[in-house]
């Protein structure tokens, strides 16, 4: 009796023959502009030796996915061109220097696979989230690694300021018009990869929401879906519309960060609402909230 096809987890929607196919053309576009390199298909990187580096192939094969089979290589390609501006010397070159780089500083909310090939800067956040210190390379999000930031002497704080205000100022995060969300539910997006950063500092965002807060999620580096608090029905099934949208737009990519929902309230921290990374739902928003969501149920429900 023949094996079932084996799945992975960084392109679950590809048979077998499908992703070889995709990994085929990584593999001869990558050997044909950098010669030796190292492929892990179980984990979705690959490692190339002239570069000193590891890309993951995740995001890539969320582009090539909804692309025609032909089209991948010249994606594959266009990608893989991008690793130039992470060419070990260059990035020694623009980093070395705090002062002239300060301005292309930014910082991003990510996810815990952005962070598991590099020992970024951060902060880190509830749920497996982080606010990753980063540099604008033309477009391109690249982590700082805390070897680069050692050298600064600056302070981590000082740092991580400078970058959100870099951030808030010139990486704009919009409403997005017709939605088809309910309609207490608004999604934001932007144009650049940093976008979510502005999750740090939102009361600029949604001034209007009270001091309940908001379910916030992150699906994607282009998007933040939000959904105000209120102790009521309606908010029940507003906020699970909102969580089941989030998470196939998490599930589609590209740019994926994570399925799971913050809750955010003025002048407070960030903090956990609800997970939905293990392929279940686990409500664990902290009290009092949790007895406030069951006591706003049962009064409308009577």
């Amino acid at each position: 009796m023949p094996a079932p096809p084996v799945s992975c987890a960084w392109a679950p929607w590809w048979n077998p023959e499908q992703r070889r196919s995709f990994l085929n053309d990584v593999e001869s576009v990558v050997q044909a502009r950098f010669g030796e390199y190292t492929l892990d298909e179980a984990e979705g990187t690959v490692a190339v030796e002239e570069m000193d580096c590891v890309l993951g192939l995740s995001n890539l094969a969320q582009t090539c996915r909804v692309a025609d089979p032909e089209d991948w290589r010249l994606i594959v390609y266009n990608h893989v061109a991008r690793l130039d501006d992470f060419a070990p010397d260059v990035l020694a070159e623009r980093l070395g220097d705090y002062q002239k780089l300060q301005p292309d500083l930014r910082v991003r909310v990510v996810g815990p696979q952005h962070l598991s090939l590099i020992d970024a800067v951060r902060d880190p956040l509830p749920l497996g989230f982080a606010a990753c210190l980063s540099v604008d390379l033309d477009g391109a999000a690249c982590p700082v690694d805390r070897s680069y930031f050692d050298e600064w002497d600056v302070e981590h704080g000082e740092v991580m300021a400078a970058a959100l205000a870099n951030t808030l100022m010139d990486e704009p995060l919009a409403a997005l018009e017709g939605s088809e969300l309910p309609g207490n539910v608004s999604v934001f997006t932007g144009e650049s990869l940093f976008v979510t950063g502005h999750l740090l500092d939102f009361a600029r965002t949604i001034p209007d929401v009270g001091i309940q807060g908001a379910v916030v999620t992150v699906p994607a580096a282009h998007t933040v879906m939000v959904c105000p608090i209120e102790l009521n029905e309606q908010f029940v099934q507003d906020s699970a519309t909102m969580l089941a949208a989030s998470y196939i737009r998490y599930l589609a990519g590209p740019n994926s960060v994570s399925p799971n929902a913050l809750w955010w309230r003025p002048g407070h921290p960030l903090e956990g609402f609800a997970r939905l990374d293990n392929q279940s739902f686990e409500l664990v928003a902290p009290e009092p909230l949790r007895s406030q969501l069951w006591e706003g149920l049962r009064r409308d429900g009577t």
